[in-house]
């Protein structure tokens, strides 16, 4: 776990290597092919960066863009798009370019040096799952994923931890529950536009962690471990307080 880091993913989720086609795989053994497609339009990319600069305004104003523009045109075309927003409507932000495989060398030596990270579906799903490296367990991540604003500017939403359900503990009461309850500060002030509360719950959960709070997966040996609900309960005591 690293202190004093303080970063964003904004991940592309509609499209990419995920949703192209063709794909499938193809063939009789010993000759099948696996195909997937990586394909972006101008526009799938422009709202992913639109939403990424737009963030970094509410935070520190920093936005890294990731891709691969050196070997695959969809990124060569994600750059340049990027680029072009930013230097028509965001030229307040500061913008760097990654490719993703410095990307993840950053996020192991400088972690800190990130802000609001936006990139595409693939190296999204990869780099943030990494990421959870930095702060010792997934199950700390909390994540939203948000659509475009319809004409009264609300987004359609689901928040959620990344980890997903982790059915091989289910039922056992072991799973850390911050990146839930982190996902409920991410609706408060994302859907909710109650951002105060979202800050009070978010402090809940460093309160807790700061009084020695901890689950199996952070924490270290010969600390004593809580279980899901007496975890949860802690958070609820600081945030009573």
């Amino acid at each position: 776990m690293v202190e004093g880091v303080d970063l964003c993913f904004v991940r592309e989720l509609t499209a990419g290597m995920y949703f192209g086609t063709p794909r499938g795989v193809t063939g009789e053994a010993p000759d099948r092919r696996g195909v997937n497609t990586h394909s972006y339009t101008e526009g799938e990319i422009a709202r992913a960066a639109r939403f990424a600069f737009e963030l970094a305004r509410t935070r520190r104003n920093h936005v890294t863009s990731v891709d691969k523009g050196n070997v695959m045109e969809a990124g060569a075309l994600w750059r340049d798009v990027v680029t072009g927003i930013h230097a028509a409507e965001y030229p307040d932000v500061e913008l760097r370019h990654l490719l993703a495989d410095n990307c993840a060398i950053q996020l192991a030596r400088a972690p800190k040096s990130f802000d609001v990270i936006v990139t595409d579906n693939l190296f999204g799903d990869l780099l943030s799952d990494a990421a959870g490296a930095i702060i010792g367990s997934l199950g700390m991540l909390p994540s939203a994923a948000l659509s475009a604003p319809d004409a009264s500017g609300r987004r359609r939403a689901l928040y959620e931890p990344i980890h997903g359900s982790a059915p091989d503990i289910a039922g056992q009461g072991v799973a850390n529950p911050l990146g839930a309850i982190l996902s409920v500060a991410l609706l408060l002030r994302h859907s909710a536009g109650r951002p105060a509360d979202a800050a009070l719950l978010e402090a809940a959960v460093e309160a807790a962690l700061d009084s020695g709070a901890r689950t199996a997966d952070i924490a270290a040996p010969g600390e004593a471990v809580l279980g899901t609900t007496a975890m949860a309960d802690v958070v609820l005591s600081r945030l009573e307080q």
